[in-house]
């Protein structure tokens, strides 16, 4: 069928080559690949190293990545078309009612048929649309991460200070030592003082 061929195109197209599955907050760096933003961070472990693009080995030097926005859009059109086809499939529909599933439960975390959300027991329960329950979900969960990222950030970044002064300290420390005049007695004299650079470049 030309149709689920060429379906299967856009599939593949909307599809994290990471995770495989489709895009959440797509980025795409300078090499022209994209990725989910969740998983070019989980890939890229080390924030002391270059990130490197898990499709063609490339660095990138980007560190402040953009949504890329029509891939995000198209992406979020597929997901929500798969999330009603999984929806309107034999085992999701309701026992009871026959019905499709539409509303999600807050309270039971649960999937519920318009009836079933408005019987006895679910009705003093808050109830939104599946659709919106899951792109909320996945809105927390990127604002959690994102926030989490920007401290791992930050604290490199504090952490390059220090080793930085650290090193700058040192340096005028080594600069001092080599400016003491020799003591009048030598059973004085420790020697000099040897392993500070070596030391320091443990450090780094």
């Amino acid at each position: 069928n030309m149709n689920s061929g060429i379906l299967q195109v856009f599939q593949r197209e909307l599809t994290c080559p990471i995770c495989m599955n489709y895009f959440i907050d797509p980025v795409t760096i300078d090499c022209g690949h994209s990725f989910c933003r969740p998983c070019f961070y989980l890939n890229w472990e080390d924030i002391t190293v270059l990130p490197q693009c898990s499709k063609c080995k490339k660095t990138t030097r980007q560190r402040n990545l953009k949504t890329n926005i029509h891939l995000n859009n198209m992406a979020s059109i597929a997901r929500k078309a798969s999330l009603r086809q999984f929806l309107s499939s034999e085992e999701q529909i309701c026992g009871t009612h026959r019905e499709i599933k539409k509303m999600f439960c807050e309270v039971d975390k649960s999937l519920l048929c318009l009836l079933c959300s408005n019987s006895q027991e679910h009705r003093d329960h808050k109830h939104c649309p599946v659709e919106w329950a899951a792109e909320e979900h996945r809105e927390k969960l990127l604002k959690k991460m994102q926030s989490l990222w920007e401290k791992a950030c930050e604290n490199h970044r504090n952490l390059n200070m220090e080793t930085w002064k650290f090193g700058d300290i040192l340096h005028r420390y080594e600069s001092l030592l080599l400016q003491v005049p020799e003591p009048a007695n030598p059973e004085l004299s420790a020697g000099p003082i040897t392993g500070l650079l070596d030391r320091l470049n443990g450090f780094r």
